[in-house]
């Protein structure tokens, strides 16, 4: 949902996704995202055109996770309870690349097989922590949010949010890696005293002044060496450490500022990861056929390009030496040296792959009185992001509402169904009067039947409608079964024998 305004505008280009209904009138459009709420969905279907709102929602409850939070002045001494209470593996999420190694190595140091992850990590690295901790050599992977798409892995018991997150979405959607199994697992956010004014402080440095933001704008040009009405579709390795030294500036400030200029269009930053080559063409294609009639020497390698990739002519496109090397019968090497021939003839821009963040000029420089910040990049995503922070704080500061059910809520399903999971659920069931354990067997009983005889259920189904927590209910279910009570089928569906 990077196509909504509310605060997911930082791939401006997603906003003509529309412009191929121009082209393909007739063609159904569907759009699907993991976590959207009622505001975002409807800001969906509005950037997408369609001609009436029509929203397909499942529930976004899960019946197998338990989400809690705990309050506490020593996460890691409570990160370790946790750890060592909770068979099974486990996500650690963490705010800071810093933070991945620094709470793995407290782990190690207690006997837990635990790693770390990040993405300023090069691609073989991260694969193989991956692969270790879906294989099962690794127990525990502390990681910040770069970890987790494309995550399937079943049996994950535990989540654990050392750190706040910046909204519900992401925090329903990180909770929501585990159990996929369908077993029980556990979703928990560690809270402290100092968690609020932390956040605030980083929401401060995400959106620097306007002024702040000009300031930069002209030291990055200084520092690059860049003229005004120079620069465009320019690239550079950039040391954001260096750059923000020598403007006396703190990191972060020098981070978000070039992010919002990015959103403004001015520029585009690339992670610190490992960054294909990529060029773009910068003739026309009257030009380069003559260039290719002329320098018969150059002609293959541009024949091959040609074929191989599109939109050379509007935008920076990756490119694999190693794959044109194999399609043109050359080695890398000359791969390399025509590339910097056809840069030095000013046929194309060449970046070579790196492992720096990478600095590409979207536009001439400016004088800084006329670098425009747009409401919309600014003031808006402000304020939006404040009201996701907040969100997330109503739910973790919450002493009475099933976690669940704020939850649901917030994604606009009208619901009062409590989990009887989470932490607010459990707490209220000591202080209701105690119900003998027979009778408590027999109401799960009378609500499986209840629930099953209407026609066979998935157990994830079964237990969606039933107010106990998932342990009784398995418990139940085995119970049942065992006496032919209940059948399971070979579809994994449950149902009444009869």
């Amino acid at each position: 949902h990077c196509i909504s305004q509310w605060g997911y505008d930082f791939r401006p280009a997603y906003l003509q996704i529309a412009r191929l209904r121009d082209l393909q009138p007739e063609a159904a459009i569907l759009a699907l995202t993991a976590s959207a709420t009622p505001k975002v969905a409807a800001d969906i279907m509005q950037h997408l055109r369609f001609r009436e709102p029509n929203l397909k929602q499942m529930s976004f409850a899960r019946a197998n996770l338990s989400y809690v939070v705990r309050r506490t002045e020593d996460k890691r001494e409570h990160l370790l309870r946790i750890v060592n209470n909770v068979p099974g593996s486990g996500i650690v999420y963490v705010r800071t690349r810093e933070k991945t190694e620094t709470v793995a190595k407290f782990l190690q140091e207690n006997g837990i097989e635990a790693d770390s992850y990040h993405g300023g990590m090069g691609y073989l690295t991260r694969s193989l922590k991956q692969e270790n901790w879906i294989g099962g050599k690794t127990r525990v992977i502390v990681a910040t949010n770069a970890f987790g798409m494309g995550i399937d892995k079943a049996d994950v018991r535990f989540v654990i949010h050392y750190d706040i997150c910046d909204s519900l979405e992401a925090y329903y959607q990180e909770a929501g890696r585990a159990g996929r199994d369908g077993r029980p697992a556990y979703a928990v956010m560690l809270l402290s005293g100092d968690d609020p004014s932390r956040v605030a402080n980083r929401l401060r440095l995400e959106f620097p002044p306007v002024d702040t933001i000009r300031t930069i704008y002209e030291g990055l040009f200084n520092y690059l060496q860049v003229a005004i009405g120079e620069g465009k579709h320019r690239a550079f390795a950039f040391n954001i450490h260096e750059f923000a030294a020598r403007m006396k500036l703190f990191p972060p400030t020098v981070v978000n500022a070039l992010k919002i200029l990015q959103q403004n269009g001015y520029l585009i930053l690339t992670d610190e990861t490992d960054n294909p080559p990529r060029i773009r063409f910068i003739v026309q294609r009257d030009d380069l056929y003559r260039m290719r009639v002329t320098r018969r020497e150059l002609d293959h390698i541009l024949t091959v390009l040609l074929r191989q990739y599109t939109g050379l002519f509007s935008d920076f496109v990756p490119i694999d030496e190693q794959e044109l090397a194999q399609l043109s019968g050359y080695t890398v090497n000359h791969i390399h040296e025509l590339l910097r021939q056809l840069w030095q003839l000013h046929v194309i821009r060449y970046i070579p792959g790196n492992r720096s963040p990478m600095l590409i000029l979207s536009e001439e420089r400016l004088p800084g009185a006329d670098v425009r910040i747009s409401p919309e990049s600014y003031k808006r995503r402000q304020e939006v992001a404040q009201e996701r922070i907040d969100a997330v704080f109503r739910y973790a500061e919450n002493e009475t509402e099933c976690r669940s059910l704020v939850i649901q809520n917030y994604f606009g399903e009208q619901t009062d169904l409590p989990c009887g999971r989470c932490d607010i659920c459990r707490e209220r069931r000591k202080h209701t009067e105690p119900q003998s354990s027979a009778a408590r067997r027999d109401e799960i009983r009378r609500q499986i039947a209840e629930r099953l005889a209407a026609g066979p259920l998935d157990l994830k189904t079964l237990a969606g409608g039933i107010r106990y927590e998932i342990d009784a209910l398995l418990g139940e279910v085995a119970a049942m079964t065992a006496e032919g009570k209940i059948i399971e089928e070979k579809s994994g569906k449950l149902r009444i024998n009869r």
